[in-house]
């Protein structure tokens, strides 16, 4: 949801009898006194959303819902802000009961207001723990401080709340053709009137096209994943500034509160992650299939420029479900949630509250979007390839296979990365281990290349390009792919990666202190290169010089796959 102060006016005349509904509204000054939350307060900060109220006080936040109707969600009555405080209290507790206190009564005696007490009940807040908002995911993405391990976190814990979340007949029919439809034909009519200006009108037109395509030729697919159960009520709201990223040697700051006397639950480990703000209001935003919640996850993450931590995601939200059926729907989803996100931007442009300069900066922002969206719904009917990026440690065909992923929409596979995941190894954590020894030791060379071909077929089956990054030393190991990609009907391109060797020791040295997959050292690369056996020349190989520029390695390698 986008952060706007929408202002709603409340009738007060001193010498009316006070309304029926009462709210706060008209008594935020009151609300920013410290004194309200306890003798330890010394200040007040406001934050305001669209619908909400949050005043923080150094250790704990408390939000007021306001009492506002925008049709999709109406909190004008008393009592509906009561149930949905209470709501939003119980959902979230399902992913971060220590951020989630309570819900509070606001009293009014003798004039003033109180937080609980026995006065007359004003309005209703949801007492949370304060943390510190550089923590959001969004920020955080920013510095370049989201691990694998974070995404790791985030997958598991998406996965097991799905696994308990509500479905029955209630919610699957959110998941309907006709509703799915029904949202989509919303979505182009509430953006007619921004073509030419935040959608292009043939990126609109295409988009249009090609997603009443794809829900014409899959109802039978929507039907299955009703039936199977897939349709829930998730989070509805699943993005990078909704999750915490609890900062390492934090040891749990601002987790000790004063204010009248909330429950003060143990503060979050540090190096964890609190996914939070589930959407309450209405059951037709977060009751979806569970592929919709991944999507948005994935596409925010793609936004963002990190589509190696987007594939990352949705590889492990896969091994923690096995529910490989959603793949069928994931590029269908992003591109949905992608054109959710810039319509509701593209409505700030009709805002006369707006300023001009940040009317510019959401129209950057809608079009960047739409843009996104556009490509995923180009990719609903493209034809799947399969990439080999192979060749030796440190020669740098990881760099390559990752932006190159980026260019044309393919998920990385990486031998590295799902190695450690076979042992049970954090995928970041670095290991020393001889050729031959520890994480190279006897077959478990042979269980990798068998689970990253086996996982290459799922998503090529699904539709999706698939890049596999690994040494492949010999020929058998490449005939697995040619087997795959035969199985499939996708074409396959070998990528041969090489480079001197001065500049693989250089960057082998330079790897040693960054944040890399790869544990693999120069001995390990000898040793390897005396094995290896560079693939024959042939019109299904493609070989680039990774000592040359990135562009030229990226053409090279694209106007290969052009050909095939």
């Amino acid at each position: 949801m986008q952060k706007s102060e929408v202002r709603t006016r409340v009738a007060r005349n001193p010498r009316t009898p006070e309304p029926v509904n009462p709210t706060i509204q008209g008594r935020i000054a009151e609300m920013m006194d410290p004194s309200l939350y306890g003798k330890d307060v010394k200040r007040v900060r406001m934050l305001q959303t669209h619908t909400s109220w949050v005043f923080l006080t150094g250790t704990h936040a408390y939000k007021v819902k306001k009492p506002v109707n925008f049709g999709f969600l109406d909190y004008t009555a008393l009592s509906a802000r009561r149930f949905f405080c209470a709501e939003e209290f119980r959902l979230n507790q399902s992913l971060s009961p220590d951020i989630y206190i309570e819900v509070l009564p606001i009293t009014e005696s003798g004039g003033k207001l109180k937080l609980g007490g026995r006065g007359r009940v004003i309005d209703y807040c949801l007492a949370m723990k304060e943390l510190p908002q550089d923590w959001i995911m969004t920020e955080q993405l920013r510095q370049g401080c989201v691990t694998f391990e974070h995404i790791d976190q985030i997958a598991r814990s998406i996965a097991e709340f799905h696994a308990r979340a509500e479905r029955g007949r209630e919610v699957a029919q959110y998941g309907s053709s006709e509703i799915i439809r029904l949202n989509w034909d919303e979505n182009f009519a509430q953006t007619m009137e921004f073509r030419g200006r935040t959608i292009t009108y043939r990126a609109f037109d295409e988009t249009k096209s090609a997603v009443e395509r794809f829900i014409a030729g899959h109802r039978g697919l929507f039907r299955r994943r009703r039936a199977g159960g897939f349709v829930r009520r998730c989070h509805g709201d699943l993005h990078s500034k909704n999750i915490f990223i609890i900062e390492e040697g934090s040891g749990g700051q601002g987790s000790r509160g004063s204010g009248p006397n909330p429950r003060t639950p143990e503060p979050p480990n540090p190096g964890s992650v609190r996914i939070f703000d589930c959407i309450e209001f209405n059951p037709r935003f977060s009751c979806s299939d569970v592929a919709s919640e991944v999507a948005f996850m994935a596409m925010d993450l793609d936004y963002s420029g990190r589509k190696d931590l987007a594939n990352f995601f949705v590889e492990r939200y896969l091994v923690h479900t096995k529910d490989a059926g959603m793949l069928r729907l994931l590029n269908f989803y992003k591109c949905y949630r992608a054109y959710v996100r810039g319509k509701v931007t593209s409505f700030n442009l009709n805002d006369p509250g707006i300023g001009a300069p940040d009317k510019a900066k959401a129209r950057q922002t809608a079009r960047r979007y739409f843009e996104l969206s556009h490509r995923y719904a180009m990719g609903l009917s493209a034809r799947p390839k399969l990439v080999v990026m192979m060749g030796l440690p440190g020669v740098g065909k990881t760099y390559v296979a990752r932006r190159l992923a980026e260019r044309v929409d393919a998920f990385h596979l990486l031998s590295d990365s799902i190695r450690k995941q076979l042992l049970g190894i954090p995928v970041g954590e670095r290991r020393s281990d001889d050729y031959g020894k520890g994480i190279y030791k006897g077959n478990i060379g042979k269980k990798t290349y068998d689970e990253m071909m086996r996982r290459a077929q799922v998503f090529l089956s699904a539709g999706y390009s698939v890049i596999t990054d690994a040494t492949f030393l010999r020929d058998d190991l490449r005939s697995l792919a040619r087997d795959v990609g035969a199985k499939v009907g996708a074409p396959v391109l070998f990528v041969f990666a090489d480079c001197p060797e001065r500049i693989v020791k250089s960057r082998l040295r330079r790897r040693a202190n960054e944040y890399a997959f790869s544990d693999a050292n120069l001995d390990v690369y000898r040793a390897m290169k005396s094995r290896f056996k560079p693939p024959r020349a042939s019109r299904e190989v493609v070989r680039i010089d990774t000592s040359q520029s990135l562009q030229q390695s990226l053409a090279k390698v694209e106007r290969a796959l052009l050909r095939i």
